[in-house]
């Protein structure tokens, strides 16, 4: 099977997910363009227990690809998300707040999940080249915004060599955080996939990526 092919068979196996997942969005006539991620949660991370409390705000806009001149390429979409980890500096210490973004470039949303991914801006503590990479799950209850949940790619997944749209499962759940009070969660608004009709380019392959000493 040629690399072009086993392309078309994946999109068509993400389109088919997307069907089942967005339900009528696809059907719709007029169904939107691009997908939406946005909303503000602390959640409660399980790998960190004297220290749980991370915050996630996002306002991500588009899709997981696009074509130019009849290539595909991966990465297209725009926003940001901004984190805080409210902790101490020193063990003992008064917790504090510690701010990073990350500048989106990958949506995409089937459903009530989303994938997000994009790359870190922040530096505080020199994040080498191949942990830049972040990719971000978050899912919206039917339940109620109390309930949803949302993962990133670091603490418990291994952050090294992370690729586009690989997100992991939200294992963190929304809470009321630090300071008692519940913030308005997260809104994911799906959107179909945009499949090409004719002959394509595949996107290029990833560049390497080195574990060694990191």
């Amino acid at each position: 099977m040629s690399r072009r092919t086993r392309i078309i068979a994946g999109l068509t196996v993400l389109c088919a997910a997307g069907a089942i997942g967005g339900g009528s969005a696809m059907a719709q006539a007029k169904a939107p363009e691009e997908a939406h991620v946005t909303g503000d949660a602390w959640l409660k991370y399980p790998g960190d227990p004297e220290n749980p409390y991370r915050r996630f705000v996002v306002d991500a806009h588009g899709g997981p690809w696009k074509f130019v001149n009849g290539k595909m390429v991966m990465g297209a979409a725009r926003g940001t998300v901004k984190f805080d980890h409210y902790a101490p500096d020193t063990p003992g210490g008064p917790s504090k707040h510690h701010w990073g973004w990350i500048k989106v470039d990958y949506v995409m949303a089937s459903g009530p999940i989303a994938v997000v991914s994009g790359i870190r801006q922040d530096d505080e503590h020199g994040i080498p080249p191949n942990q830049k990479r972040a990719n971000l799950t978050f899912y919206q209850s039917p339940r109620g915004h109390k309930h949803d949940r949302m993962g990133f790619s670091w603490g418990v997944v291994l952050p090294q060599c992370q690729q586009m749209g690989t997100g992991p499962a939200p294992f963190s759940p929304n809470t009321r955080g630090p300071f008692g009070k519940w913030l308005k969660g997260y809104t994911v608004k799906d959107a179909p996939l945009r499949i090409p009709s004719g002959d394509f380019q595949p996107p290029d392959s990833p560049p390497d990526c080195s574990f060694g000493g990191e």
